[in-house]
């Protein structure tokens, strides 16, 4: 393999496929970048086995085809270190790769493809394409709700939903929930279903920045998101993800709106006052106000904050977790946020006071028990 590549390049497909790369493995091949030149392309792929990123490149000259797997820490830093300036890259029988530049020569031990794991890719029987903003708004507004817990592998994903109306994207880790729906999108498959690893998803989010669609190509077990000249393929989480209909109460009636910016602000304040252990923080709210509470009885700490908001319904009080409240607020993108309380103990609704055309979104927030 010999083949020349501006710098710039080269770490930008790098970086694509370096994400997915593991640091430590226990099967070492696993920490290596795959390089293969052919039809006049350079293909990279990195895997953890359970996600897998290709993308291809053009290189300036290609004098010699071939396949080597590099390791990825090493080659991605050494270019990255690099100007912007032509590099070439050889490879000989024994796999010892010869990096040259004006600047200097540089000398890295490769291994074989045969050693590298068979690059997977699902059947194509299953292909539906949406457009880049749309699904990466999606996915940005349910991902951070993924649950960590490992003795519920099947939140332990972004759900998707696809019908032939609505397409659906849902997280929850049991303590709050993520409901975002595009009631524009229009398809004519049958309904499918599926959980999407965390890691897919935020590897995904780093290829949804340019304008365009993405094919999203699925099977049973698995599916690819094909961006341009890049591809990632991942297996799905198995396992059947919960009736999330179901936790969504249909009877908050008590509306509060409140803006942002004011609520954001306060909430961070206050929750610095709060105990450690359960980060509670208290919502009083009566008429045309919100007062927020927190008190930290093993340290004395103590804080309370007044905000105007629109509320002309009985008064009540509620706990709620101020990390988790504070990651909802942020999801929203209109000046005023509307919460829809039913009882101390009930879960309340958070969604923005106007909805995006063709669009529905809603996040569910469990209480706390208030402490006495």
């Amino acid at each position: 393999m010999k083949f020349t590549i501006v710098q710039h390049d080269l770490l930008e497909g790098l970086q694509k496929v370096a994400g997915v790369v593991p640091t430590k493995s226990t099967t070492p091949v696993l920490e290596n970048v795959l390089f293969e030149l052919v039809d006049q392309k350079l293909k990279l792929t990195g895997t953890d086995l359970e996600v897998t990123v290709t993308t291809e490149i053009h290189p300036q000259e290609i004098q010699e085809e071939g396949a080597v797997a590099l390791p990825a820490r090493v080659i991605t830093e050494m270019v990255r270190s690099l100007p912007d300036i032509p590099i070439q890259i050889e490879s000989d029988a024994g796999y010892k790769i010869k990096i040259t530049t004006d600047q200097g020569f540089y000398q890295i031990s490769g291994i074989s493809k045969e050693n590298f794991p068979e690059i997977p890719a699902p059947n194509e029987n299953r292909v539906v394409e949406l457009a880049n903003e749309q699904l990466a708004r999606m996915f940005a507004k349910t991902i951070f709700a993924v649950s960590v817990d490992e003795l519920r592998p099947a939140l332990m994903g972004v759900f998707i939903q696809i019908m032939n109306n609505e397409f659906r994207m849902v997280a929850t880790d049991g303590h709050r929930l993520s409901k975002i729906v595009d009631d524009g999108y229009k398809g004519s498959e049958d309904e499918l279903r599926m959980i999407v690893p965390p890691k897919a998803v935020q590897i995904a989010l780093k290829n949804l920045d340019e304008e365009g669609n993405t094919r999203l190509v699925i099977d049973d077990s698995s599916m690819s998101f094909e961006f341009g000249a890049t591809r990632l393929y991942t297996r799905l989480v198995e396992g059947q993800y919960p009736d999330y209909e179901r936790v969504i109460p249909r009877d908050n009636e008590k509306m509060m709106v409140v803006d942002k910016q004011l609520l954001i602000a306060s909430v961070k304040r206050v929750s610095l006052f709060s105990s450690q252990l359960t980060r509670q923080i208290r919502f009083s709210v009566v008429p045309q106000k919100l007062t927020i509470l927190s008190e930290d009885v093993d340290v004395g700490g103590e804080a309370r904050e007044e905000l105007n908001v629109d509320y002309n319904d009985e008064p009540m009080e509620i706990g709620f977790n101020s990390q988790y409240l504070s990651d909802i607020i942020k999801q929203i993108d209109t000046d005023e946020i509307e919460f829809q309380l039913k009882s101390p103990i009930s879960a309340a609704l958070v969604s923005p006071v106007r909805q995006q055309e063709n669009e529905s979104f809603v996040m569910l927030l469990m209480p706390i028990k208030l402490s006495v």
